[in-house]
């Protein structure tokens, strides 16, 4: 990717991270397995007739359809933090694949 200001470089199809998650084409993308995870994080195990399971690995095997409208809507959650991040050219917690700060700006000419 060839950028010619600092500014142009924070663009999100220039980001492959953002706070450990991935960014493939522009958009933030999780597996399922790393929502379960989150929702095991969220709300804990369950208990069914004395046996412990996950929330997030109930609800991919009892719901899958909310389980993957849940899994959407954080993607779009992580997604919106992301690009008002870059609008406010914050750095912090991204990983770019060219960084912003390596771009080297031309000195504008005073040619009058």
């Amino acid at each position: 990717m060839n950028f010619n200001t600092r500014a142009e470089a924070f663009n999100v199809n220039n980001v492959t991270q953002f706070n450990g998650y991935n960014v493939e084409g522009g958009e933030v993308t999780l597996s399922e397995s790393e929502y379960v995870d989150i929702l095991n994080e969220l709300y804990g195990e369950v208990n069914v007739c004395g046996n412990n399971y996950g929330s997030g690995d109930i609800l991919q095997d009892q719901d899958p359809i909310a389980f993957r409208c849940g899994k959407s809507d954080h993607e779009g959650h992580i997604q919106t933090e992301l690009e008002e991040q870059l609008e406010r050219e914050d750095d912090s917690n991204i990983e770019f694949d060219v960084h912003p700060d390596d771009i080297e700006e031309e000195e504008e000419s005073d040619d009058e």
